[in-house]
């Protein structure tokens, strides 16, 4: 008896832990009012939409209990590509009603095997310490009869002024017939720029294969392919200022049109200015030179222009004001710089401004201590002329000096040994 009375006291306290787990794990209480997709009642006719189309969905529902933390997610499944919104979290109250509203982009034709496919769509409200009330509702996806899809534009994210711009561009066939004589072409119109248009040729839909051909046509037919890539080059102006831009790609012939955009960076123009020396020490009335280098990294020639501000008391030339550097290539400058009598002596500051077409590329900053000397260099000048001039004055006054005593000397000679008389 004692152990049915405990067996009983074990089951009703697993009565009231299931009872209390269900009461805390309980479903969002709300009631569904309407679906909406592509603008249609999921209670009217079955709402349709296009591959690859952005269709807006709305869910309107009433609340049955006060709930915090909620939120609405809609999604379809089974595809490659997650196809789903939400929102961010909210509170409901009791009696209230409410409109969400989400956008959803359908599949791509890569995941529809036939011309329509019913797909499911789920509608799920979810809140902490809750399970989520999920619903069900089908909807149905088809192709349009002609339609261009842009796959993927592929590039490199950061270019130069100056530069062209390979974009990879793969263009698909999402509809339900041939596309004939397909072009795109890419442009930046913040900049004004815009590049050939590219023949792509003809694209056949994805179901192409399941054809039935004619005998008289030719068996290649069969391994035509619905996608096709090409590249499409635009050239970035020299004189672009740096920047984030937008890239947009047309696809397009008769029937239809697509237009993508790619985000793309311009920077200034790819060069490398190294000096290697950035200091010298000159005296008032001498001069020296720096050497600035210019390296291009580009695919193309770039022309430079090298202007010197202003320097008190200096006298500064730039050798080649204008140069040319040719791709991958790289040229040196020299400049000149002369310290003037008025100069000062201190450090002064050499600066020159490197430009483009596109705009200052740097400045370039040079350091020149002048130095005023005891003696100048005018005075050396004058000093080792008058050493020269006074070693020559002594020299010619000791052969001046030889040649006076030497004279008296012969003469006395010849007087007493080879004196002689007539008388």
């Amino acid at each position: 008896m004692k152990n049915k009375a405990i067996l009983v006291s074990f089951i009703a306290l697993f009565a009231m832990i299931f009872a209390l787990s269900t009461v805390i794990a309980s479903e969002v209480d709300i009631t569904i009012n309407d679906v909406i997709v592509n603008d249609v009642s999921i209670d009217g006719p079955t709402a349709a939409g296009y591959v690859s189309d952005t269709v807006p969905v709305e869910i309107k529902f009433t609340a049955n209990e006060d709930v915090s933390d909620v939120r609405v997610k809609v999604y379809i499944e089974g595809y490659k590509d997650e196809v789903s919104d939400s929102t961010s979290r909210f509170h409901i109250v009791e009696g209230s009603s409410y409109i969400k509203r989400f956008s959803l982009r359908l599949p791509s034709s890569t995941d529809l095997d036939d011309l329509t496919e019913d797909l499911t769509l789920l509608v799920r409200v979810s809140a902490k310490e809750k399970d989520s009330f999920e619903e069900l509702y089908a909807i149905r996806m088809q192709r349009n009869l002609y339609s261009l899809n842009i796959l993927s534009i592929e590039t490199i994210e950061k270019v130069a002024s100056g530069s062209i711009v390979a974009l990879n561009v793969v263009l698909e066939n999402n509809g339900n017939d041939r596309l004939e004589n397909v072009y795109a072409k890419a442009s930046i119109p913040e900049l004004g720029i815009e590049s050939l248009k590219v023949y792509f040729g003809d694209i056949d839909p994805q179901d192409e294969t399941e054809i039935e051909y004619d005998d008289s046509e030719e068996w290649k037919d069969l391994d035509r392919e619905d996608s096709v890539r090409k590249k499409i080059y635009l050239s970035i102006p020299r004189n672009a200022i740096p920047g984030t831009y937008n890239i947009e790609v047309e696809a397009y012939n008769y029937d239809t049109t697509v237009t993508e955009k790619k985000q793309i960076v311009i920077g200034s123009t790819q060069t490398g200015i190294y000096p290697s020396v950035m200091s010298k020490a000159i005296s008032i009335g001498e001069d020296t030179t720096f050497d600035i280098p210019l390296v291009n990294y580009g695919n193309r020639m770039v022309v430079y222009s090298l202007t010197p501000e202003e320097s008190q008391g200096l006298i500064i030339e730039v050798e080649q004001p204008i140069v040319t550097v040719s791709a991958d290539s790289s040229e040196i400058v020299k400049i000149r710089v002369k310290a003037t009598q008025s100069a000062e002596e201190g450090t002064h500051l050499v600066t020159i401004n490197v430009n483009t077409e596109s705009g200052l590329v740097k400045k370039v900053t040079f350091t020149v201590n002048v130095e005023e000397s005891g003696i100048t260099s005018k005075p050396n000048s004058v000093l080792i002329l008058t050493v020269i001039l006074a070693i020559v004055f002594v020299v010619l006054l000791i052969i001046l000096i030889v040649l006076l005593t030497k004279k008296p000397a012969e003469a006395e000679e010849l007087g007493e040994g080879g004196e002689t008389s007539y008388y």
